[in-house]
């Protein structure tokens, strides 16, 4: 059998010793863990702290990251920004249209960005016919030598329209024609050499820089097709000859007064020379016609223009005759 050796303490003073040493051991680890325990707890509670604002309190723009955020000022509210300020509208004023028809055009802005146009209605037809300029219609039952009020117009082209009164989808004539700011015209509807119409766009931009006590006069030929005629004043001599179907002169300087011209055909009384200005009295050739196919009376006053448009036949209801209309 082997042999166990077992060891035990049999002094008394030995094993008081002992004890006292293990409490005593006991007590400094229990010293040593309470000691760790509250450095653990004294570096838990360490949080990081930033600046305060100069406004007072909180971290540096209230957020838990240190980023500086922008503060109101003490004492005040957000205000949202004023929608921009928008001029007041101004309503344009603008010359009301010459006197005669009724009529609807275009309202006009400003005179520099617009032009003004009237009819007249040289074609020899018997029924009423429907004037037109876009979607503004100047006259609805326009005969032989009607005349209609200006209308405004936009600069650029348009389209000129001429329809039968009573039946629309009869379009007679439609055509695009240029428009001048600034500019005033006279749109001539005429008889074409195919037995058609046609319209004849006329300028009405009278004579500059007049002399005192002068005015300024043309004539127009919107009578029919082949027909030529001369301008005669009795007692002076030829104004203007050879005047063709839908020819214009050019305009003639002439002194403010009442006078009486004659029209004759281009074969009568040739002249190859025309006076340089209108005048009662002035020298000339002194020849009178006798048998005149229309004498036309026109009263010029100093610093305005006159047209006289002749329109007409000689077979028909609608006879030759003048139309005299300021520029």
């Amino acid at each position: 059998m082997a042999e166990s050796n077992y060891f035990f303490s049999s002094s008394p003073s030995q094993t008081s010793g002992g004890r006292a040493e293990a409490s005593q051991e006991q007590n400094m680890n229990s010293q040593s863990v309470q000691a760790d325990i509250s450095r653990s707890l004294d570096q838990s509670a360490i949080l990081t702290v930033y600046p305060e604002t100069s406004a007072g309190g909180g971290n540096s723009g209230g957020n838990d990251y240190g980023i500086s955020l922008p503060v109101a000022p003490p004492d005040s509210a957000p205000v949202a920004p004023l929608p921009p300020t928008s001029p007041t509208p101004s309503v344009p004023s603008f010359p009301a249209p010459s006197p005669g028809r009724p009529i609807f055009p275009n309202l006009p802005g400003s005179g520099s960005t617009f032009s003004e146009t009237r009819f007249l209605v040289a074609a020899t037809n018997n029924f009423p016919l429907r004037l037109s300029v876009d979607s503004s219609v100047y006259d609805t039952a326009a005969r032989f030598g009607t005349v209609t009020g200006h209308g405004f117009v936009t600069d650029g082209f348009h389209t000129v329209t001429v329809r039968r009164a009573n039946d629309l989808r009869a379009i007679l004539f439609q055509k695009s024609f240029p428009f001048r700011a600034g500019e005033k015209t006279t749109l001539a509807v005429v008889d074409s050499g195919q037995g058609g119409m046609d319209v004849i766009q006329v300028s009405d931009s009278g004579c500059r820089n007049l002399a005192a006590g002068s005015g300024c006069y043309r004539v127009a030929n919107m009578s029919f097709d082949g027909s030529s005629y001369n301008v005669l004043l009795d007692g002076s001599g030829t104004i203007f000859r050879n005047v063709g179907y839908t020819a214009v002169t050019p305009f003639k300087q002439a002194m403010q007064g009442s006078y009486l011209f004659s029209i004759t055909s281009a074969s009568c009384c040739r002249s190859f020379q025309e006076l340089p200005i209108i005048a009662i009295g002035i020298l000339g050739s002194g020849a009178a016609v006798s048998t005149p196919l229309l004498t036309v009376p026109v009263e010029i006053q100093a610093g305005k223009s006159y047209t006289t448009y002749l329109i007409g036949n000689n077979w028909s209801d609608f006879s030759l005759r003048a139309v005299t209309l300021e520029s």
